[in-house]
């Protein structure tokens, strides 16, 4: 049997619960749509994708040449810096564009890989060579 004050009590904790939930969803939501709105993990994921395809076609000794203008303009609008990250244990390439994100895509070359930024000449230069 339930006390008079008991009922009361366990309706206001689930209310509570209730509201932290759909406070938590909604950020949440925000986030997402910001990162979208703002192009950021579109451009993640293709360069992202775009630099590994190129790192499996490359032959050794070749230096691949990417022109990253774009991506900077993109990191810039959401105070960012545009960072690379080629992981040559895991064979994945990682961009980010903006905070808390970031795009990885897996590549298969063997092949060992020197990767160069030059945010001056706003181009990122692939060396690939045999290990």
């Amino acid at each position: 049997m339930v006390e008079e004050g008991e009922e009361g009590e366990e309706l206001e904790a689930e209310n509570v619960i209730f509201f932290i939930l759909n406070l938590v969803f909604i950020i949440m939501m925000l986030i997402f749509v910001a990162r979208t709105g703002s192009g950021a993990s579109i451009y993640e994921e293709i360069y992202a994708k775009k630099i590994a395809l190129m790192i499996d076609e490359a032959k050794a000794g070749t230096t691949i040449e990417i022109d990253i203008a774009k991506l900077i303009e993109v990191a810039k609008k959401n105070d960012a810096q545009a960072k690379f990250n080629i992981d040559e244990e895991n064979k994945k390439v990682s961009v980010y564009l903006a905070q808390g994100g970031g795009f990885s895509f897996n590549y298969f070359s063997s092949y060992k890989i020197y990767p160069l930024v030059n945010y001056e000449t706003k181009k990122l230069k692939i060396g690939v060579q045999n290990e």
